[in-house]
């Protein structure tokens, strides 16, 4: 199973270190960004998490292949919209081997009930990768105590008196600490978005 890890804009500097035979090293890096999104979103279409592992392996696999192919072109969209079509054709062929007749790869968008289309599924992992990126950029600028506070309360949902007496603060602390590193946050956030549009 891939946990969530730091998700940096992919650079064109690791681009080209990928395009030229990289090092072990930056296949890693490539590796600990891109695999956990598109473990969640296999395991979203229904995928059992060996399928779902199997995916991961096989888009990394095809984009090793055709690394040398990608331009970035921002007409045609980000690095991720590559890496995307990419996994979404290893989901609809896995459907289409076993199932040969029942399988579309339009079925991908199928919204049924509250299940989100393939591009809301995939907006969700991209966001939820840079949310995760910019909550480890954020542990360096506050304590370890304020970041406690701030996974028990906002991310865990235990009450402030809870979160309190874990952390040894009080509870207007708490409410204080929740607001300065969700604005540190949306700041990163901000920052991260800003980056990628000048790309």
């Amino acid at each position: 199973m891939h946990s969530s890890r730091s998700f940096p804009p992919t650079s064109d500097s690791l681009l080209a270190r990928l395009r030229n035979g990289a090092p072990q090293d930056n296949w890693r890096e490539f590796f600990k960004c891109y695999a956990p999104p598109i473990f969640r979103a296999a395991r979203q279409h229904g995928l059992s998490a060996d399928d779902a592992d199997d995916i991961v392996q096989q888009v990394m696999t095809a984009i090793c292949s055709h690394i040398s192919d990608f331009r970035y072109d921002r007409d045609r969209g980000r690095f991720r919209n590559w890496v995307r079509r990419i996994a979404d054709r290893q989901i609809a062929n896995l459907y289409r081997r076993r199932r040969p007749n029942a399988c579309d790869p339009s079925l991908l968008d199928a919204r049924e009930c509250d299940v989100p289309t393939a591009d809301e599924l995939w907006d969700q992992q991209w966001e939820l990768q840079d949310l995760h990126y910019c909550l480890e950029q954020i542990e360096n600028d506050v304590s370890p105590r304020q970041m406690e506070a701030f996974r028990l309360y906002a991310l865990e949902g235990r009450s402030a008196k809870e979160t309190a007496e874990a952390v040894g603060m009080t509870v207007g602390s708490i409410y204080v600490t929740r607001n300065f590193v969700l604005n540190l946050l949306r700041c990163r956030i901000d920052a991260l978005k800003r980056q990628e549009e000048d790309r």
